[in-house]
């Protein structure tokens, strides 16, 4: 999935959507087109909403199993 955006040079460009927080972050976007609003968001002058995924880093139990053979190899 893409997603429009004007950099702050005023340059327009698609970019693919998992970069949007990275472009944000990094001050590169200056405003980005929500489709289902139909609307323009200007970063910094209204909230904006950062996925669930990099908000929250992963914090829970390794689930996968690591077995070591004598060799020394997994």
């Amino acid at each position: 999935m893409t997603i429009r955006v004007v950099f702050h040079d005023n340059t327009c460009d698609t970019i693919p959507l998992f970069i949007l927080q990275l472009g944000i972050d990094c001050k590169k976007i200056k405003m980005f087109y929500r489709n289902f609003e139909r609307r323009w968001v200007t970063v910094g002058a209204e909230p904006i909403r950062r996925a669930a995924h990099i908000a929250v880093p992963y914090e829970s139990s390794e689930r996968r199993a690591y077995q070591t053979s004598k060799s020394g190899k997994h």
